[in-house]
């Protein structure tokens, strides 16, 4: 009876490791694939959609692939084999996929390599607005323009570049003409890197109170914007505001620090446009076992345990109010008077 048990232990371990080594299998062929061309860029995949007709279709968000790093390409790769699934049942064609930035690890050449070959990996046309982590010049290169519109069907995109963390003057002018133009369509999308408001509060992080988030969300408001979508955090948000929906999927790859149960979790986000409607929806993707092993599992431990510690005053009563860091908070009711173009900036 102890020998089976032995014997069971051994099968159960045999097969744990099986499932480990099977879970990093794909990086090999991934290291050794050629990317897709520089030509393969964001005009080239706009013209794709050019004779797209009919008013049904859907497509695919995601951002914050982070490409470059193990850990990242790992799960970009399981994350786009569920993707290319998306078409399995064949009812709604599938038109693009919409990347809201940061495709690179830091903006190295080879970073940019690497999500030539995610790219390539996507069996649908790939359009990526710049994120922070992306060189601007390699951009340029390997992905095309930065900020654009396009249309598809019975709805307009537009795609803004704002990785400095905000709008200027002239791209509020220029968005308030696209958007214009825009409103003998059904639906209006736009892309961003980061977004327009806080998706996460307990950190640094505080795009709420500034003064062109709250100008462009009354801005999209006023045009009827369907959605907005962006990345920067590593999560997944929605909020709405004033009947536009506002989307942060930065779930693409990059490994996430934020607890699962607040949206830290990889993912992508499947978009539909039913004639004169919309509908999406989260898909959430568990990571390759050795990363979960490695990182994920941790990360979700560490969290534990601060909760735990913070179940009971044992070091500490934690009764000091904390004084604002940030200045200048209430100097200016921009939210009822108007400020100039200067304030604005």
């Amino acid at each position: 009876m102890k020998l089976k048990r032995i014997k069971a232990k051994r099968v159960l371990l045999a097969l744990f490791l099986f499932l480990v080594v099977y879970s990093f299998l794909p990086l090999i062929p991934f290291w050794f694939m050629k990317g897709a061309g520089k030509d393969d860029n964001n005009q080239a995949n706009v013209d794709r959609l050019k004779d797209n007709k009919g008013a049904y279709f859907s497509f695919i968000v995601f951002g914050d692939n982070h490409s470059g790093l193990i850990f990242n390409d790992a799960s970009a790769i399981k994350e786009i084999w569920h993707m290319n699934r998306e078409d399995r049942f064949r009812k709604v064609p599938i038109d693009l996929v919409l990347s809201v930035g940061d495709v690179t690890l830091d903006g190295e050449r080879s970073h940019f390599k690497a999500f030539k070959k995610l790219q390539r990996l996507i069996k649908w046309p790939v359009i990526a607005a710049i994120g922070n982590h992306d060189d601007r010049a390699l951009f340029e290169e390997y992905c095309g323009a930065k900020e654009f519109v396009f249309t598809d069907r019975n709805s307009l995109f537009i795609v803004l570049d704002n990785e400095a963390g905000q709008l200027e003057e002239p791209q509020f002018e220029w968005l308030e003409q696209q958007l214009k133009k825009g409103q003998g369509y059904d639906h209006i999308f736009i892309a961003m890197h980061k977004p327009p408001f806080d998706p996460y509060q307990q950190e640094w992080y505080n795009m709420d109170n500034s003064t062109w988030a709250y100008r462009f969300r009354k801005l999209c408001a006023e045009y009827n914007v369907d959605m907005v979508f962006a990345g920067h955090k590593h999560m997944f948000k929605h909020e709405e505001f004033d009947g536009v929906d506002y989307i942060v999927t930065g779930g693409g790859g990059m490994l996430t620090e934020i607890p699962e149960a607040d949206g830290g979790y990889l993912h992508y986000v499947r978009v539909q446009v039913n004639h004169d409607y919309v509908t999406w929806e989260v898909r959430k993707i568990s990571p390759p076992l050795w990363t979960y092993l490695t990182y994920y599992f941790w990360k979700e431990a560490v969290y534990w345990a601060r909760n735990l510690y913070g179940s009971g005053y044992i070091f500490g009563k934690n009764t000091k109010a904390e004084p604002i860091r940030v200045s200048g908070l209430n100097d200016k009711e921009y939210w009822f008077e108007v400020v100039d173009a200067e304030d604005r900036r």
